[in-house]
């Protein structure tokens, strides 16, 4: 309604604007949760589960929020209000309901028609559970999501390919190669069955790909640059710039989904 309002009498609004407006259904909507949907002793599970999720600490979170009684505060109240933490407090609540297929329809559905309603484009896309942060289309479905999906039986690694998109989607430099070579690293590891480095894989990994020369060689200069970059505290991961984390974490996703389909055609 309102998105079309403004376009009727031609109002623009802000992204930051529009973000806020984001962050205000989202905060509802997690009231309606915990006021409509839930007991005390499960909104409390709920509160003590996606504060985990969030590395804090349950019984902190409530002190700092309660001035004269123990009482659990809302779940709004667990972060900072700014438009990635709701991104994340969602995440975790979603999270939460994930073997209830009933509570993740509705707050899929809910998540979706909160981004339908922004006025601007907010950057963001949202499948089944997890943001992304919008790029190109094509990229995102066909290496992002058959990435994702190509994990699901490696869900250590799965989770390693999420947080690299966390920290990416949250603008960050770091936190992205290292997740993404911790992913490849596990993903290595239950190809070859063993347990070691990925440095010390790299041969048998790339002997075993089933990969033309070239494309061998772009393995390893993966391999090695995630290695040099990403696993030492080296002075050089200072040098990251925007345009090499986003191609790292593209050929990151590229690489599970070409090794993944060339050992099929192999099999």
């Amino acid at each position: 309604m309102l998105k079309q309002f403004n376009k009727n009498f031609g109002v623009s609004t802000s992204v930051e604007e529009e973000q806020k407006g984001f962050i205000n259904r989202t905060n509802h909507f997690l009231q309606e949760i915990r006021h409509k949907l839930l007991s005390k002793e499960d909104y409390y599970s709920l509160f003590a589960t996606v504060c985990v999720q969030l590395g804090l600490n349950p019984q902190q979170v409530i002190d700092a929020n309660s001035f004269m009684y123990a009482t659990v505060p809302d779940l709004k109240e667990i972060l900072p209000s700014n438009f990635l933490n709701s991104l994340k407090l969602i995440t975790a609540v979603r999270s939460y309901y994930q073997k209830t297929r009933r509570m993740t329809a509705i707050i899929d559905e809910n998540i979706e028609a909160f981004i339908s309603l922004s006025s601007v484009d907010l950057g963001i896309t949202y499948r089944a559970g997890m943001f992304f942060p919008k790029g190109e289309e094509l990229l995102d479905k066909e290496l992002v999501e058959y990435a994702l999906n190509s994990l699901d039986k490696f869900p250590n690694e799965n989770k390693d390919l999420q947080n690299a998109l966390e920290n990416y989607r949250g603008c960050s430099k770091y936190g992205v190669v290292e997740n993404c070579y911790r992913c490849i690293e596990g993903f290595a590891r239950g190809i070859l069955k063993n347990n070691k480095t990925l440095i010390d894989n790299k041969a048998e990994l790339i002997k075993s790909s089933g990969l033309s020369e070239h494309w061998k060689k772009i393995l390893a200069n993966y391999i090695d640059y995630g290695n040099e970059y990403g696993r030492h505290a080296s002075a050089k991961r200072h040098d990251f710039n925007e345009a090499e984390v986003e191609a790292y974490l593209y050929t990151t996703c590229l690489l599970i989904r070409l090794i993944g389909r060339i050992r099929l055609t192999l099999s």
